[in-house]
């Protein structure tokens, strides 16, 4: 008698969220950039910890600033696209290796400086208020759930 294998397919995760790509106009410090946004904001924006990537070579941090906004009840969160420091773990012995000392979280946005996200389902940047002659308009950019950056994002909320 044969017995028949059933499987369970569980339901695939294809939602989508948007992040908000932010294009800075001249290159200023990151605490210059946030005293700015501070003050124009009735919510403040914070350090908080660092994304770690971990690589066969490298270790990367990526900073995070994070504010809670009590009337729209979203939290808001900055993340840098390029990596602020760089640790090697070892000593890279292939020629043509795809790991270096600088990571972006988006390869193909390297002129992006922040991904800003947001807690609420339906992304609403335009309550946040940014310095003008510092900052270009956010552009809205979807990520599904396939995508690394989309899987980092929802680790650290």
């Amino acid at each position: 008698m044969n017995i028949k294998k059933q499987y369970l397919k569980l339901e695939e995760d294809l939602t989508e969220i948007n992040v908000g790509l932010i294009r800075l106009a001249k290159p200023i410090p990151e605490h210059e950039l946030f005293f700015s946004i501070n003050n124009i904001n009735t919510f403040k924006f914070k350090r908080v910890d660092d994304i770690l990537i971990k690589g066969e070579y490298f270790d990367h941090s990526f900073s995070r600033y994070q504010a809670y906004d009590r009337f729209s009840k979203n939290c808001y969160s900055f993340i840098s696209n390029r990596s602020i420091s760089s640790v090697q773990k070892k000593l890279q012995n292939q020629l043509f290796s795809d790991e270096s000392n600088i990571k972006f979280l988006l390869n193909l946005h390297q002129d992006v400086d922040y991904i800003l996200t947001n807690t609420d389902m339906f992304a609403e940047f335009s309550l946040i208020l940014l310095p003008e002659n510092f900052v270009f308009q956010i552009q809205e950019y979807p990520l599904s759930s396939e995508e690394e950056l989309y899987q980092l994002i929802q680790y650290y909320e």
